[in-house]
């Protein structure tokens, strides 16, 4: 019993700290150098440019979005425990958006579980609550539900 119960805290200690990695900074001495960004070509007193048509580089806002929930995923050290397709330390985030498709309170539900944290529903390794605010945490859980 008390073996277990060792296990148990030293399991939940382990991924507490591993869940709430930062990402690493960019050292300060690794910029680019000033000839490789970018700089507006000169024109030719007496020559007139025409007009630039703007380009279409947007992006669908979905796909931004998208991007921005991935980003934030990485930021919060949520990739320590959890990957795309694959079971790691807790479920595939594809796995979770499969179980609970076409659910209606899905986005609150894990949006709670992913700020407050919980265990029993992946299995006996508790996932700890999570340092994000309401915003962040809804993000998530909707991006993870938009995953097929």
């Amino acid at each position: 019993m008390k073996k277990t119960l060792l296990v148990g805290l030293f399991t939940l200690g382990f991924l507490a700290v591993s869940c709430q990695q930062k990402p690493a900074e960019q050292p300060a001495g690794e910029q680019k150098p000033a000839e490789q960004q970018q700089q507006p070509a000169q024109q030719p007193a007496g020559e007139q440019k025409p007009a630039e048509q703007p380009k279409s580089e947007a992006k669908p806002a979905q796909t931004i979005a998208a991007a921005d929930a991935e980003a934030l995923a990485k930021a919060k050290g949520c990739n320590a425990c959890h990957a795309l397709n694959a079971k790691q330390v807790g479920p595939a985030y594809k796995d979770v958006a499969k179980k609970y498709a076409g659910k209606a309170d899905a986005v609150d539900y894990l949006a709670d579980k992913i700020k407050n944290g919980g265990v029993g529903v992946w299995g006996n390794i508790p996932m700890p609550r999570q340092n994000v605010t309401d915003e962040e945490a809804k993000k998530l859980a909707e991006w993870v539900l938009s995953l097929k």
